[in-house]
């Protein structure tokens, strides 16, 4: 077959859809020493649908060195950057695109992906209706608004952009993924199994949908008592997130979850023997409350209950403390910096603290604020520093609930959650966590609430009115109302179906329905459940 017939051939099979034919035309012609853009293009397809990324971005920097102005070979990139999960490389190169190319639709899309992954869930929109403006015939950007409507709890919307989605394309992923996710809202979970069950080989699934999926499909067995199919269900997720994150947590030189709190509990045996007296600084009037743990211990529930006293203003896991936590604990070795802080620097670093706080539209003077970030736990010497005054509510729950709980759940990958998602890891990451939190019980002058949520469950009233006197409050009977509270708060952690459900028992001791599944990881665990007086 000479060139020109070979290229023909290839673009009558794109032509008609026959991508797999255009890919193997393509892959000969490679072989025969042909070099062009649209060949690398194909060929680089065909790799990253067998997981080969990096062959993938290598054939695709070839195609973009001999076309830079090409968006379809930019978007190609950026796509392939979304499905490694790195979204900050993945904007780069759709922002290429569009500057060659201000009104292709596939870089628009694209490009609200990487900024929803990114957090910028206002741009994402506005990118994904762009998308679909230019081109109503795309079917992808429909599916990414209903996604964005989910996670905003707008059902209707939701439901009306997957369906328009399906109606261009009935194998569009994102659509598929939010009517299952709206059937298991719904209760329908037989149907739901069902649903996944025979769509999650679709060949157009990406991975990180896939894995979605899993977890969809898991909760729907959970809730048919399917247990150890559910089991098997969020296994098969989770060990597709550990394979796609693992370039950004577990390369040679990056530091996990598990090694980050042994160094600091390291650290600050060898470094810290004595915490160096509170500072005298007056702070603005405010009764400060910081709410730690560990994730899925009930903070979220508890910071609803909180929110709902009319004396509290609360703040659900904001980065208010991010720099601090970098500059004194993400570097090796550097608490003693932490230790060294002047009085001036320390003031400095206050005011900053309280100016993000005032940017995130909260008036908090007079008033109890409630900071909650259960990953705080790690670095409460931060706030032995900076807020001696500040009163720490630390919420326990049963550590098999704890665990399990977190196993199951969708979390944003950071170091912290990627170990999440090897229940072995996880248990041990939990153990590591509250031994450092009993080594800052003793050492660090703060004052601590220890707040258990299955004493809650059994008694509201009693816990929450220990609760309030522990951090300066008077109980009020609004706390009772906090369903209410939370349906009217922007709620962005996995707890959040739950919360809204009400105070109910069913989460207490819900291990046991995994317990043939957790043994490695209840063994890990049996201290910390001895401590705490769980059977």
């Amino acid at each position: 077959m000479d060139r020109e017939t070979l290229f023909n051939s290839i673009n009558e099979k794109l032509a008609v859809n026959d991508i797999d034919g255009a890919i193997d035309l393509a892959e000969v012609a490679v072989a025969l020493g042909e070099s062009h853009p649209t060949l690398f293009n194909l060929c680089a397809h065909r790799l990253e649908t067998q997981g080969d990324f990096a062959g993938s971005l290598k054939l695709l920097d070839q195609a973009h060195q001999l076309a830079p102005q090409d968006a379809s070979i930019l978007n190609a990139i950026g796509q392939s950057w979304l499905k490694q999960a790195a979204p900050r490389n993945a904007l780069r190169a759709f922002a290429a695109a569009l500057a060659y190319e201000p009104n292709f639709p596939p870089a628009h899309h694209g490009a609200g992906l990487a900024l929803r992954a990114l957090g910028d869930v206002a741009e994402a929109r506005a990118a994904q209706m762009r998308a679909a403006q230019l081109d109503p015939n795309y079917p992808d950007p429909r599916g990414a608004l209903a996604i964005l409507a989910l996670h905003e709890r707008n059902w209707t919307e939701a439901r009306a952009h997957a369906e328009a989605a399906l109606r261009l394309d009935p194998a569009e992923p994102a659509a598929f993924l939010v009517l299952a996710t709206l059937e298991g809202e719904a209760g329908h979970h037989e149907a739901v199994a069902k649903m996944i069950s025979e769509g999650n080989n679709r060949p157009n699934i990406a991975p990180l949908q896939r894995a979605a999926l899993d977890r969809l499909q898991g909760d729907a067995l959970d809730a048919l008592g399917r247990y150890d199919e559910a089991f098997a269900a969020y296994s098969d997720g989770a060990a597709i997130l550990r394979a796609i994150y693992a370039p950004q947590h577990a390369g040679e030189g990056d530091e996990a979850a598990l090694d980050l709190a042994a160094r600091i509990h390291r650290e600050f045996d060898n470094d810290i023997k004595t915490f160096p007296a509170p500072h005298a600084i007056p702070g603005p009037p405010v009764n400060h409350v910081f709410l730690v743990g560990f994730p899925r211990s009930g903070t979220t529930l508890l910071e609803q209950i909180l929110a709902s006293h009319p004396q509290v203003i609360a703040l659900e896991e904001k980065p208010t403390l991010n720099p601090e936590i970098t500059e004194f604990f993400l570097d090796q070795d550097s608490l003693t910096g932490l230790m060294n802080l002047s009085d001036a620097e320390i003031e400095a670093r206050v005011a900053a603290y309280w100016a993000r706080i005032a940017g995130y539209g909260l008036d908090v003077a007079g008033k109890t604020f409630v900071d909650k970030q259960p990953s705080m736990t790690l670095y409460l010497p931060l706030i032995a520093k900076l807020f001696p005054k500040a009163k720490i509510i630390f919420a326990r729950r049963d550590p098999r609930d704890v665990v399990l709980s977190c196993f199951r759940r969708g979390f944003e990958m950071n170091r912290t959650t990627y170990d999440f998602a090897d229940l072995e890891r996880l248990s041990t990451y939990y153990a590591a966590t509250m031994s450092l939190a009993e080594v800052y019980f003793e050492k660090l002058p703060l004052a601590f609430h220890v707040h258990s949520h299955e004493a809650m469950i059994a008694d509201f009233d009693g816990q929450i009115a220990k609760l309030c006197e522990a951090i300066g409050l008077d109980f009020d009977v609004n706390m009772r109302n906090f369903v209410e509270t939370a349906k009217q708060r922007d709620i962005r952690t996995p707890s959040a179906g739950q919360v809204v459900q009400g105070l109910n028992a069913s989460g207490v001791g819900y291990w046991r329905n995994y317990e043939r599944h957790l043994g490695p990881a209840i063994e890990i665990l049996q201290p910390w459940i001895d401590k705490y007086g769980y059977v």
